[in-house]
């Protein structure tokens, strides 16, 4: 949600077409009705507060300095990529790609794609770019890893 956040008031911050962010306040949405849903049904409504307010608090302060916003979408490439890392990090371990989808890492793989060539036509912004690219990059050697393991899956 932190990502997605970043993400949206950085390219509202430089201005982009809408078009190039018209998605993210959507997912934000359903990121929040979900985390809604948790605090609920796990009885800690009085939480939802204060994540409000820091995120709240946490959508103004990103826009106080271009070197906090632009610091800021820097880290969420690097927290992405680690979460992506994590992932590798535990199918390699296994060796055995269980219930993780190729089709659902390989759909993330060609959204980066696509998400690259707007970027290329529309912005043109090296950060954005790096982001897709690094992920872009990622997504395809999960999916490989995935498909991979399922391919060498022994069967009795």
């Amino acid at each position: 949600l932190f990502s997605f956040l970043v993400f949206l008031r950085y390219q509202i911050y430089y201005g982009y077409p809408l078009q190039t962010y018209l998605e993210y306040p959507i997912i934000i949405a359903q990121d929040v009705i979900l985390l809604l849903f948790i605090l609920r049904f796990s009885g800690n409504m009085k939480r939802a507060l204060f994540y409000a307010v820091t995120f709240w608090g946490g959508w103004y302060m990103l826009t106080l300095r271009k070197w906090i916003i632009d610091l800021a979408m820097n880290l969420c490439t690097l927290i992405s990529a680690a979460s992506k890392l994590a992932q590798l990090r535990c199918l390699w371990q296994t060796k055995d790609s269980g219930q993780v989808s190729a089709l659902t890492w390989s759909m993330s793989a060609y959204t980066c794609a696509t998400r690259i060539v707007t970027t290329v036509m529309t912005t043109n912004d090296l950060a954005v770019l790096i982001r897709f690219i690094t992920m872009l990059i990622l997504n395809i050697w999960v999916t490989a890893t995935i498909l991979h393991y399922r391919k060498t899956k022994k069967t009795d």
